[in-house]
């Protein structure tokens, strides 16, 4: 499909390979600069879904082909922005549709399966300093002369769900809506200003990216470090140190200190530990987002496989409502730090969607 933009003196011309492709595949959208010497052209390219929001920018110079690799199902556009030296600007943009190939891996739960998490009325509240204070020093006088003024800043505001052994919960909502301290909440990472939230069994929370990591020691002795964490004995690690290695595609990386690793690989190695076993809650927020396309697949397929053994809750954090379609069976909007709806997946993302619009 061809697609032309015209301004100034010089135009863009874009050409995208397939208009349908699937999810396992990659699309390939070619743009030519004409009139104009195409090599100075710099190309700038965002994509979005039908219901979602724009992603950051994707520099592509020389080169004008985009490889755009799909998070999920759905319709997407790309956008592509082409600066010539002169400080011009051509836009342009062509909407993609990706097929779903995987099927859904939602799980089947026991109405009288034990609850393994209880969140009852709980509330989290921060306060947050009037004024900027540039140093301790500054701070504590104006604590001593009473001076000192906060304001309260509610993230979450009684909320309240049960998730039963053996579900796939999902927790969706617009960003800064209160979905990761939820989970830190669970997680035990903070306890809340008000109500209650009671776990049962063990807890492997992938929260935040680098979260019980060194970057000063090396790859090896984070597992060690992070496994230690999560409550793994060093002959437990002994034992699978090799399986980590392995299901993170790490090998020949393990004495690089982790502050070289990238975000990708940072994200394999702490998903790898915190999976290596099954645990009776497995927490994921949105480390899966920064990971390869192969690798995001790789952890999806291992999910699916503690969801289908029903021993394990799986307590997910995504902006990717196709994968939460994909594996939840019920899920928890939570907006602007307040509870919109808790119920069947179908019927609260439809709704989650329609808000999103």
């Amino acid at each position: 499909m061809d697609e032309t933009t015209r301004d100034h003196n010089w135009y863009i011309e874009l050409h995208l390979e397939h208009e349908t492709i699937k999810e396992t595949e990659y699309g390939c959208l070619d743009v030519a600069a004409r009139a104009i010497n195409k090599d100075l052209v710099k190309y700038v390219y965002h994509y979005r879904s039908e219901d979602g929001e724009l992603t950051d920018g994707t520099e592509v110079t020389p080169s004008a082909r985009f490889v755009f690799i799909p998070p999920a199902a759905g319709r997407f556009e790309i956008s592509v922005k082409a600066m010539a030296p002169d400080g011009t600007i051509e836009t342009g943009s062509v909407w993609l549709t990706v097929v779903r190939t995987q099927p859904l891996a939602r799980p089947t739960v026991d109405e009288n399966a034990e609850t393994v998490i209880k969140v009852d009325d709980v509330s989290m509240v921060f306060n947050i300093a009037n004024e900027r204070y540039n140093s301790l020093k500054e701070y504590f006088i104006a604590l001593a002369r009473h001076e000192l003024h906060f304001k309260e800043f509610r993230a979450l505001d009684h909320i309240s769900f049960e998730v039963k052994r053996g579900e796939a919960f999902g927790l969706v909502g617009t960003n800064g809506s209160g979905k990761s301290t939820m989970l830190k909440v669970i997680a035990g990472v903070l306890d809340a200003t008000e109500g209650s939230c009671s776990i049962t069994g063990s807890i492997a929370p992938l929260i935040e990216l680098g979260a019980g990591f060194d970057p000063e020691l090396t790859a090896a002795e984070n597992i060690y470090l992070n496994g230690s964490l999560l409550g793994y004995r060093k002959e437990f690690i002994d034992q699978r140190f090799d399986d980590i290695v392995e299901f993170a595609e790490l090998d020949g990386f393990m004495e690089m200190p982790l502050k070289n690793y990238s975000s990708g690989m940072m994200a394999r190695i702490a998903f790898a530990i915190a999976t290596v076993t099954k645990p009776d809650v497995l927490i994921v927020d949105e480390t899966l987002s920064v990971g390869d396309f192969l690798f995001q697949q790789k952890c999806e397929k291992r999910i699916k496989e503690f969801v289908d053994s029903g021993d394990v809750t799986v307590l997910l954090v995504s902006h990717s409502i196709d994968l939460v379609e994909r594996l939840c069976n019920r899920v928890c909007w939570i907006e602007k730090g307040e509870l919109r709806m808790v119920g069947p997946t179908d019927e609260v993302c439809s709704e989650y969607k329609k808000y999103r619009r």
